[in-house]
């Protein structure tokens, strides 16, 4: 309880500013593809092609980690979090001409990506030794309460006052909500006890560098292997949701049921990642979404089946975030974690930008998002046996 009390405070402050800094508009956004459409024309495969920008801009993730660990969390996180709300207010009060649109929606990732996972847990790590499971799943479970209740309140507003109106809604969170909590509750962690044997080997050879490490390999291939599959339905979930046979508002509800899997997810996942094997934990939450799969690709026109479907998926995307955060803090430990953190999210971002350009491609294609479904289970079976042959080491202890 010792690391509560003194953590507690971080703990909230990242999980209010998880729920309303970029990620959040990564779960909404698919609210607004219907509208943008009737006013540009534009196809799903074009606007998925739009979405992957976001990954390019993404490979900043590792710059953003270095900047973390040189110059301190909190400074890099909150100018991250002022920053992408500036962008939702030229975004909302711009012309939709498309070489426009894809600079904002590149800047969006090139900006946002300090306001992500790279931040929060790097802020929560430090706090958590023997909790640092249950602490990373409460302060991921911010976004996940907001993807919970938002997207129906998002939906009437986007269709009530235009989807600019819903911008400038993310914008008003994002300034209001998240900066607050990063500067009044988000605190700088503790020192760490140095390990003598480590120490000593850094001081006569350095650092090992963690690209030759097979660690940081299966942490980033499971990263792509989850991501592909996830990022591809999420980038979506409104038409795949409305090609299932539902209306759009009982889409919104899909993406709320998504949410409430990730959060489920996020918080079973911590609280298990603390008591046991975090290998065979990892392989259980990777292998939940592959079910959900299965059950939209052989179901149609089920709404009871398609909302335990993307509930599925959802777990195991509330899962992620612990699972990789946890893996690469116990491996590699806390003094190159924003840097080493930033490199598997460029990976994990690559995956996010094959499925999300092949979600939207394989509908155009084919005229249905099926076997799109049908890969997606290979690839959380690849992703899952990945989790299985990663190597921890022992973590440090922190005064």
């Amino acid at each position: 309880m010792e690391e509560w009390r003194r953590g507690w405070r971080t703990v909230l402050g990242a999980a209010l500013a998880a729920a309303t800094g970029v990620n959040l508009l990564y779960f909404v956004f698919s609210l607004f593809i219907p509208h943008l459409q009737k006013e540009t024309g534009w196809t799903l495969g074009e606007f998925s092609q739009l979405q992957a920008i976001v990954g390019i801009g993404s490979l900043a993730a590792p710059l953003a980690g270095w900047a973390m660990d040189r110059y301190g969390c909190r400074r890099i996180w909150a100018g991250g979090m002022v920053a992408i709300a500036l962008l939702y207010l030229v975004v909302g009060l711009s012309p939709v001409i498309p070489a426009l649109f894809g600079a904002m929606v590149f800047a969006t990732g090139l900006i946002g990506v300090a306001t992500t996972s790279i931040s929060y847990t790097r802020a929560v790590n430090g706090w958590f030794f023997q909790q640092r499971g249950l602490a990373l799943a409460f302060s991921a479970t911010g976004i996940s309460l907001a993807a919970i209740f938002l997207p129906p309140l998002l939906e009437r507003v986007i269709t009530l006052e235009g989807w600019r109106t819903g911008y400038f809604m993310l914008a008003a969170l994002a300034l209001l909500i998240g900066l607050p909590s990063i500067l009044f509750l988000v605190q700088d962690a503790p020192a760490q006890v140095p390990d003598h044997e480590e120490a000593r080997r850094i001081a006569e050879v350095g650092p090992d560098p963690f690209w030759r490490s097979g660690a940081f390999w299966l942490i980033a291939a499971s990263y792509v292997g989850i991501n592909i599959p996830t990022s591809g339905m999420l980038s979506q979930m409104a038409p795949m949701m409305l090609e299932e046979g539902l209306t759009l508002a009982q889409a919104a509800f899909g993406i709320s049921a998504y949410a409430a899997g990730q959060f489920f997810g996020r918080l079973a996942c911590g609280w298990l990642l603390d008591r046991v094997h975090p290998q065979r934990t990892a392989f259980f939450f990777t292998l939940v979404p592959a079910i959900g799969c299965i059950i939209l690709w052989q179901t149609q026109n089920h709404y009871a089946a398609a909302l335990l479907a993307v509930a599925a998926i959802g777990v195991q995307q509330g899962a992620e975030i612990d699972l990789v955060a946890y893996f690469v803090a116990s491996r590699f430990g806390l003094d190159r974690y924003g840097s080493i953190y930033g490199w598997t999210q460029v990976a994990g971002w690559m995956g996010t930008l094959c499925g999300v350009l092949l979600f939207g491609k394989i509908h155009d294609w084919t005229g249905s998002y099926s076997l799109f479904q049908a890969g997606a289970v290979v690839s959380y079976v690849l992703a899952a046996v990945a989790f299985l042959f990663v190597r921890l080491n022992p973590q440090r202890v922190f005064t």
